[in-house]
């Protein structure tokens, strides 16, 4: 699974060459999901004599603890996990929550310089 999903030739074309042997493909995109996942893999030891990191450490961290707490719950995701494993269809992308179907949205309407600097914005980089 991943965060967001920009590389929509590629799942397309692995899609339609796949399904030629029977072989179904499905992408669940969740967005942000609210779990203890950006604490546990973003604890780090932070080197505080870095000075030139600090303002990115510093926004990053505040981000991160604001965007988790908004996020879809897990269930969610395993929902949406499940109803693609079992609808029966050849539907491709299955958005997982409110907050990913955002997201989706925002990203597709988006060009990637506005998208990345939203981003860096976000992030304070």
């Amino acid at each position: 699974m991943r965060l967001a999903h920009w590389d929509t030739e590629r799942d397309e074309a692995l899609h339609s060459e796949l399904a030629a042997i029977g072989v179904q493909v499905k992408l669940v995109e969740p967005g942000i999901v609210d779990t203890d996942f950006a604490g546990r893999s973003f604890d780090f030891s932070n080197d505080e004599s870095l000075a030139e990191y600090q303002e990115f450490v510093g926004a990053f961290l505040t981000a991160q603890g604001q965007i988790a707490a908004a996020g879809d719950k897990p269930e969610v995701v395993a929902e949406t996990v499940y109803r693609a494993a079992t609808d029966g269809t050849d539907q491709l992308r299955y958005p997982a929550g409110p907050y990913a179907t955002e997201l989706i949205a925002h990203r597709a309407a988006t060009d990637d310089a506005t998208f990345v600097e939203g981003v860096r914005k976000q992030f304070g980089v």
